[in-house]
């Protein structure tokens, strides 16, 4: 239950309150009416006071006499006197009549107390709510009569039960006629009641106010209960002495609504008739009966009352052309019922269609596509363009597609500032501001293609930050399936963000793939630095202990070689002088590897440096093998250490001599384009460089030269010279055969006084 129902609106509280108070100021009923009331329960009651009482009003007995005369038995006797018409009628019909006539004049003429004055043309028609309150009463007496309740329930008050149920009715009618109209006309135009429309208009329904009637006019509590009561369902009624009286009103109520005897709002309810006939024990069949004669005797009744209403073939041609206007009135609602099924069925064929058209893993922009494909199935147009934003305040992308989904062109277009919220997505009260932000900018773009009055805009309900319009030219009404166009926004919406979260998902993918990598590296690099530094502790340590004997070995084997005479003991001399050197230089290397010096960087010229590295390294008449250099003519002069740079340098110019079947070199100093980095490329044409090579070339003391040619520090000492200066070493084997080592020097220019690098152009 709502807050609100639980708590009432103060100032709807406050009009039922003034209703009730109004209501209590009604004219009672005529005094001679509750004196026949009385009278008539009373099982010790005489004719003569019954007679007396109607003689005391002239009115009153001429239309009782008026009543017998219109009686069968009453016309056959010729009856004259209010003596013999009580006589012939019996109390009961004379107390009916009596209440009736009163009931009609209590209300007749009767003014708003309030002074409202009833609009020109009135919803609600009096007549034709008499006419249905006496076929009721009549209905009801008709059902007593012929059934086996005529032994539970007296006929009359029967009558009187049925013809007073609905005063709730006119009582508010007379109270707020304009407002009561307003009630019928809500209740014919929805199809629900008119208690149902009182409540949601006036905050009082018809059976509170029939109540209150009843206790105003001090009624018997059959007739109050029966204005409260009638209408529920047999079994929810209370269990009291005259519950079946008050279903007995129910059944004739319905019966007489599927004759279509109705005023304005009061169409059948479609009430279960032989479930009811059931529950108060009466045979369908009588209804039947009384249906065929009903018509006749609520034009007699109406005219013993000396009502003013239609005879029985008029009132039966008036209820079958009411019947025809409830018709036309349901057949125009089903027909709109079975438009709105149409487009219902429409918008979940397209939701399906949409979706089963969808591929895993797609784009943003394939989903785009869809979701135009299904816009031009659905609504129709010739011209399509999205607008996507996958964050806010980040730029607008323009995508403009053909009818089928495929992509035409794509272009983006900055977001205005401050043109939607820092969260949230876009709404239609935003929308208009942005896209007026953005009319430059899609006039220039889609300008010539369709006539910028004709576009119209269809956010996409995305979600999650992701902003997303549809551009269309499709000529769809403001209200014309508006629930189905947005279940299909929101759709296509969803599909846009899931797109969306996808490509995201996968970018955050490729930097934890990324980062994953850089991880591994700093790891190798960590493990290499740890590995070199004690490298370098082993090797100062060896370099140290082993430089005293080298040096005696090498001093002693020089001595030998100068005083031995025998040709072969002088061979061996020289051959231990030689190795001891050769030791030497390895620990020298060793050393430098381990504990490089820092870089003593100057300004040289590239062409000198490149020309003397490879005089320094060319063979002599081994083999024939052309080195071709190449110095590129925007190559400045560069700021380096030129020994350690010519030192690496003239370690990848060996190596691509060296290479198996290398006959040609090419050294190329130039500026890459892309992030202005010196590039000094080593290229051969031998045999290339096997992956174990490719895996392990760095590697202190690896060579893939046979054992003892090599002591395998070249390479790895190379890239330690590189990377002092900031740069990198790489290797890699050309397409077309050979090798290339390259490297890449980032920090190559003299600085500036303030201590920036200096920018080539």
């Amino acid at each position: 239950m709502s807050h609100q129902a639980l708590h009432p609106e103060p100032g709807r509280t406050r009009r039922v309150e003034l209703i009730l108070h109004q209501l209590d100021d009604l004219p009672t009923l005529n005094a001679i009416a509750v004196r026949l009331l009385e009278l008539t329960t009373d099982d010790t009651a005489e004719a003569s006071e019954i007679v007396e009482l109607i003689s005391s009003d002239p009115t009153l007995s001429s239309r009782v006499l008026r009543l017998c005369r219109c009686n069968e038995r009453g016309r056959a006797a010729d009856v004259q006197t209010v003596e013999r018409a009580v006589l012939l009628l019996g109390f009961d019909a004379v107390r009916s009549a009596v209440l009736s006539v009163q009931v009609f004049s209590a209300f007749q003429n009767l003014k708003s107390p309030a002074g409202e004055v009833r609009s020109e043309r009135p919803a609600f028609e009096p007549e034709l709510f008499w006419q249905h309150s006496v076929a009721v009463a009549t209905a009801c007496e008709m059902i007593v009569r012929k059934s086996s309740l005529r032994h539970q329930i007296n006929a009359s008050e029967a009558f009187i039960a049925g013809l007073l149920h609905d005063l709730g009715q006119i009582v508010l009618h007379v109270l707020m006629p304009n407002s009561f109209d307003r009630v019928c006309e809500l209740a014919e135009a929805h199809g629900i009641s008119v208690d149902a429309a009182c409540t949601q208009l006036i905050g009082i329904d018809t059976h509170t106010a029939g109540k209150r009637l009843a206790e105003h006019w001090s009624l018997p509590a059959q007739l109050g209960d029966t204005m409260w009561l009638h209408g529920q369902p047999f079994v929810s009624l209370p269990d009291l002495p005259y519950r079946t009286l008050i279903g007995v009103v129910g059944l004739a109520d319905a019966v007489v609504r599927r004759q279509h005897i109705v005023p304005l709002g009061h169409r059948p309810r479609n009430e279960n008739i032989h479930e009811m006939c059931a529950q108060l024990g009466v045979d369908e069949a009588i209804l039947d009966e009384i249906m065929g004669v009903l018509h006749e005797e609520i034009s007699r009744r109406a005219e013993g009352f000396g009502l003013d209403m239609e005879r029985g073939s008029e009132l039966l041609l008036r209820s079958i052309s009411r019947a025809n206007e409830v018709l036309g009135r349901i057949n125009a609602t089903l027909q709109v019922r079975a438009n709105a099924s149409r487009r219902l069925t429409k918008t979940l064929d397209a939701i399906a269609d949409f979706h089963a058209a969808a591929a895993p893993g797609g784009t943003v922009v394939n989903v785009l596509g869809r979701v135009v494909r299904s816009a031009a199935d659905t609504i129709g147009g010739t011209f399509f363009a999205t607008l996507y934003q996958s964050r806010t305040n980040e730029p607008w992308q323009c995508f403009r597609f053909s009818d089928d989904g495929r992509l035409l062109n794509s272009a983006m277009i900055p977001s205005p500032a401050g043109a939607l919220p820092e969260s949230g997505t876009i709404s239609e009260m935003q929308l208009s501001a942005e896209i007026m932000g953005m009319l430059p900018e899609l006039q220039e773009r889609v300008g010539e293609v369709v006539d910028m009055g004709s576009l119209r805009l269809l956010p996409l309900e995305c979600g999650w930050g992701v902003n997303a319009v549809l551009l269309h030219n499709a000529q769809v009404g403001v209200h014309e399936g508006r629930e189905q166009i947005q279940a299909l926004s929101r759709t296509w919406g969803a599909a846009v963000a899931a797109a969306a979260q996808h490509e995201d998902a996968e970018e955050l993918t490729e930097q934890l793939a990324k980062s994953n990598r850089d991880l591994m590296e700093a790891q190798n690099s960590l493990a290499q630095s740890q590995t070199l530094a004690s490298l370098g502790e082993i090797a100062a340590g060896a370099a140290h202990e082993m430089n005293n004997p080298l040096t005696v070995i090498s001093g002693r084997s020089q001595l030998l070689v100068n005083r031995l005479l025998d040709p072969d003991l002088r061979s061996m001399a020289e051959q231990v002088v030689q190795n001891a050197h050769r030791l030497s230089d390895i620990i020298t290397a060793l050393r430098m590897f381990a504990e490089p010096s820092q870089p003593t960087r100057r300004q040289i010229n590239m062409g000198d440096l490149v020309m003397r590295v490879v005089q320094d390294v060319r063979p002599g008449n081994i083999r024939k093998v052309d080195v071709h250099t190449v110095l590129a003519s925007d190559v400045p002069p560069v700021f380096i250490d030129p020994e350690q740079i010519a030192c690496a340098l003239g370690e990848l110019v060996r190596n691509a001599i060296e290479s198996e079947g290398s006959s040609h070199i090419e050294v190329r100093v130039q500026i890459d384009p892309f992030d202005n980095r010196l590039k000094l490329r080593v290229t051969d044409n031998g045999s290339g460089l096997s992956p174990t090579v490719l895996a392990h070339a760095f590697d202190p003391f690896f060579s893939a030269k046979p054992a003892g040619r090599q002591p395998g520090l070249g390479l790895a000492q190379a890239r330690r010279i590189v990377e002092a200066h900031g740069g990198q070493i790489t290797l890699e084997n050309r397409q077309g055969g050979g090798a290339a080592a390259t490297i890449w020097l980032p920090d190559w220019a003299e600085p500036d006084e303030d201590g920036s690098l200096a920018e080539v152009a």
